[in-house]
């Protein structure tokens, strides 16, 4: 495997990714091909002037934003107090807003007795708060990082509403492990909890992200996002009720990880894309909304298994038991992928590159 920084404008944080190394071929004057996603942006670029126009908008902020990268870091860490308060509307903004857009809270086949939510990484809870809004006789369950472990207060204060504070990536039964391997440093962290398994949710909301003050062994620092994203979406097929909602908070559209997950969603629901126009604008930040919900078909069951494999690799995987990154996707799957949903995938992102190129074009770096 070889290594490659790559900076993400975005987040304001630089990472070192995994690349797989090429297999060495003797020639005199070798030709590297381009890997099917490589070929698919570029002529993204040729057909699609906004996304042209986002690519170049992010190549000069570059340098700019490294500037930034400490302060936004310092940011992000101590979220707590004023600064988790307003965070705390701000996301009620952001939920109005795909409400307003996308219809994304509304459940017009069952009775509003029945409704139920199910926040996933909850904190501060303003998107709870906004479901439940739109839904005045629902009840909300969340699970959240405990802020002994480095989390922060739920804000929401409703008594519709619990929370269950936990770290929402070691319940290993759920994930379909009985038993955590006894050569893993922590294996007696592992839990066999698989929380609200008797209930059945119409919104589920996975929102998590990691955070830098999470209190956690080292060696789950490269893993760490796989691990909470695939904890997340395994938690939400296995919660959410036949028809309903799932909402999901990603970055980077454009990139081939997501585009997959896209596709995989779009076999068992009804997939659109909703980006704040008000909040995040800048940023690469969108919410997949999945509506209409299938999860017992195959295609579901399938995307699960493929989930759990995941987290079982990123928690359990590599030379030392303790995790290992994700394999790069390959080739022939990729441009499956594309030849099959890139059309679709086209079609979802436009409105999102939109956004963002035109906040990116009232930016200092860009004029």
């Amino acid at each position: 495997m070889s290594q490659e920084s790559c900076f993400d404008i975005d987040k304001g944080a630089v990472h070192v990714i995994e690349i797989e190394a090429p297999i060495e071929v003797i020639e005199t004057n070798p030709v590297k091909t381009p890997s099917p996603i490589t070929i698919f942006h570029q002529r993204l670029r040729q057909a699609e002037p906004v996304y042209t126009v986002l690519m170049d908008s992010k190549e000069k902020g570059r340098q700019y934003l490294r500037t930034g990268i400490v302060y936004q870091r310092q940011r992000a860490d101590t979220t707590i107090g004023k600064a988790a308060a307003r965070f705390y509307p701000m996301m009620q903004e952001i939920g109005d807003e795909m409400q307003a857009a996308t219809g994304a809270f509304c459940q017009n086949n069952r009775s509003e007795d029945e409704v139920g939510i199910l926040d996933l990484c909850m904190v501060p809870g303003g998107y709870t708060g906004s479901a439940l809004k739109y839904n005045p006789t629902a009840k909300a369950a969340g699970i959240t990082l405990p802020p002994d472990k480095g989390g922060h207060e739920v804000l929401l204060n409703s008594y519709r509403s619990t929370v269950l504070y936990h770290d929402i990536t070691i319940f290993a039964k759920e994930f379909g492990v009985d038993e955590a391997p006894c050569t893993h440093p922590r294996h007696d962290s592992f839990s066999l909890e698989r929380p609200f398994i008797d209930q059945r949710f119409d919104f589920v909301m996975c929102d998590g992200q990691v955070l830098r003050t999470h209190k956690r062994p080292e060696y789950r620092e490269r893993t760490e996002a796989t691990r909470l994203t695939s904890s997340q979406l395994i938690l939400a097929l296995q919660r959410i009720r036949h028809g309903g909602t799932l909402i999901i908070l990603l970055h980077k559209i454009e990139a081939l990880d997501i585009m997959e997950l896209l596709h995989l969603f779009s076999q068992f629901s009804d997939i659109e894309v909703f980006k704040p126009l008000r909040k995040h604008a800048i940023r690469s930040t969108f919410y997949p909304i999945a509506k209409n919900v299938q999860p017992s078909v195959e295609s579901a069951r399938v995307a699960v298994i493929s989930w759990k494999k995941a987290w079982w690799n990123a928690t359990y995987g590599g030379e030392q038991g303790v995790g290992a990154q994700r394999l790069v996707i390959d080739n022939k799957y990729a441009q499956g992928i594309i030849d099959s949903f890139g059309d679709r995938f086209t079609t979802l992102a436009r409105p999102v590159w939109k956004i963002q190129a035109d906040a990116l074009s009232r930016t200092d770096f860009t004029r």
